[in-house]
């Protein structure tokens, strides 16, 4: 029997959107080595959209209440379950006006978990596994309003002191077009989660194929929606998720001998 009183868990904040949760804490399971229940690590997950609202709106729109308010209930709420490493699989909710008033609320409140960082680790694997490159950010609005992805990639240096990864992001057309496959309410991916609308797919084929033209191969899938819809488009390109990557930091971190080799 494992002692439960100081085994390291998994906590999830879900919600953003639902789907997005639960894809996340599938892709744990997926990187887990096991040969029974009880090899996996303890997981839980909270989803409470109703206590979160839109990240995105927020962003252009910061008088309104601050999603960090519902993403700290949940943070205190896993923490209390027994999370030691908590995930928020939502990239916008990431943007320094949203996250770093919940990274406040843990010190504050003295709440010992360790907060675990979408974008940070998506960051540093691209650094570990890829050649210098340019990289195109497929994201919502306020991820591309609030530049979180290029806060850590614009301060990437080698040793020689310059920066290898750059982030790309497609025009104002196509960052429609992105974000209609999202929150569209006649095909969108919040609206449409299973099974994912074709239109959805559309608007990434049409983007895609656009930006490969221009000699871009690799893809940032910056929403945790994006690859439920992205998933199915069958190009020779790379695609970049950072919930897969996020998965694997989780697991890493909370039980790093089972941690599937890939």
């Amino acid at each position: 029997m494992h002692s439960t009183k100081s085994r390291k868990a998994i906590g999830i904040i879900g919600g953003m959107g639902p789907y997005a949760g639960l894809d996340l804490e599938r892709k744990v399971f997926d990187s887990v080595m096991a040969t029974s229940d009880q090899d996996y690590p303890d997981v839980m997950m909270i989803s409470a959209s109703r206590l979160i609202p839109d990240r995105s709106y927020y962003i252009l729109h910061p008088d309104m209440e601050n999603p960090c308010i519902g993403i700290s209930y949940c943070v205190k709420k896993l923490a209390a379950m027994g999370a030691t490493h908590i995930a928020i699989p939502c990239n916008t909710a990431h943007s320094p006006i949203i996250l770093n008033q919940v990274k406040r609320f843990i010190e504050v409140n003295g709440i010992d978990v360790t907060l675990m960082n979408i974008v940070e680790e998506t960051y540093k694997w691209v650094k570990e596994n890829l050649p210098a490159k340019k990289l195109v950010l497929y994201a919502t609005q306020g991820t591309y309003y609030s530049k979180v992805y290029n806060l850590f990639f614009d301060a990437q240096k080698n040793d020689q002191g310059l920066q290898e990864h750059f982030i790309v992001e497609p025009d104002d057309f196509d960052k429609q077009l992105i974000w209609n496959a999202i929150y569209s309410r006649d095909y969108g991916i919040k609206a449409f989660s299973n099974p994912i609308q074709n239109q959805a797919v559309e608007n990434f084929r049409i983007v895609t194929e656009k930006m490969f033209a221009q000699g871009y191969d690799t893809f940032i899938m910056g929403c945790t929606e994006i690859p439920l819809a992205m998933g199915r488009l069958r190009m020779p390109i790379t695609k970049i998720d950072p919930a897969k990557i996020m998965a694997r930091a989780l697991v890493k971190a909370v039980c790093p001998d089972r941690l599937k080799e890939f």
